[in-house]
């Protein structure tokens, strides 16, 4: 009896673990296992029904990356990694060091990367294959529904920045703009508002067309902006049309892979083990 003990406990700790971390659910052939699931669910934070919807899409994508033939070559791969490397200041060798200390070897992340680099060529070629390019009417009427949220649409202005050391040379210039005065210079230029300070967007929009802001004390020294354009004030389709067809598009892809997410799912052979 003592020695089956043991053997009964070593067995049933194995069946245990077995358990813990068998096969949950099966998609088209490629498994889910319980611990997956428990993994997402730590990670991401989410509910076990979310991390379940969550690990099916990503293996109907991949079974749709895989039928599509989506294949992405080493050497886009490392041009990935040099472009990441550079935007963040990084050589690949300290990207590795970084990525070690996390706990993630360099194998596993080059493979998420690729899987990812997959996932977004699948998505620009057979997806987005599907969205028709709008018509000026169809923007138009998505502008006249959602109004409001393009009232602070970009614009892009049309300023000439008359810069100096001297704020009394500035008022000078700004009195007799068509002679050029000493120690002021004159620069053209485009400025988006979403790039501009609110202090400074505010100025601009309280300054009425062909005419100087006050000058305004900077870290270079004084500046003052002559309007000659603010984009339109109005607020009107024409002047916002570039931000209506961006978040236009934007919405459709969204629905686009969620409409293509729901059809592969419909036809999908999912069959669930164990939950």
């Amino acid at each position: 009896m003592k020695k089956i003990l043991p053997l009964l406990i070593s067995a049933f700790i194995s069946t245990q673990a077995q358990v813990l971390d068998a096969i949950a659910i099966d998609v088209e052939g490629e498994p889910i296992t319980t611990l997956e699931i428990q993994a997402v669910q730590q990670k991401l934070q989410m509910s076990k029904q979310a991390a379940v919807e969550t690990l099916i899409k990503d293996r109907l994508e991949k079974a749709a990356i895989k039928k599509a033939g989506i294949v992405i070559a080493p050497e886009e791969i490392q041009a990935k990694v040099n472009s990441i490397a550079s935007s963040k200041g990084l050589t690949t060798t300290t990207m590795k060091k970084l990525l070690n200390d996390k706990g993630l070897t360099w194998e596993s992340y080059i493979e998420q990367l690729s899987t990812e680099m997959k996932k977004e060529r699948f998505f620009q070629e057979v997806i987005l294959s599907t969205i028709d390019r709008p018509s000026d009417d169809e923007l138009e009427n998505y502008y006249n529904q959602y109004r409001e949220s393009f009232s602070n649409a970009q614009r892009q202005m049309s300023l000439i920045a008359y810069k100096s050391d001297s704020v009394a040379r500035l008022k000078q210039a700004i009195d007799n703009p068509l002679q050029p005065t000493q120690g002021v210079s004159k620069e053209n230029i485009l400025a988006s508002s979403n790039e501009m300070s609110p202090a400074l967007l505010n100025l601009i929009d309280e300054t009425t067309l062909n005419s100087f802001t006050k000058p305004v004390n900077t870290a270079q020294g004084f500046v003052a902006y002559y309007v000659k354009s603010k984009g339109s004030n109005q607020n009107n389709f024409t002047a916002v049309k570039n931000a209506v067809a961006a978040r236009w598009v934007q919405e459709q892809r969204v629905q686009a892979g969620k409409d293509f997410l729901n059809k592969l799912k419909s036809n999908a052979k999912i069959r669930v083990i164990r939950l």
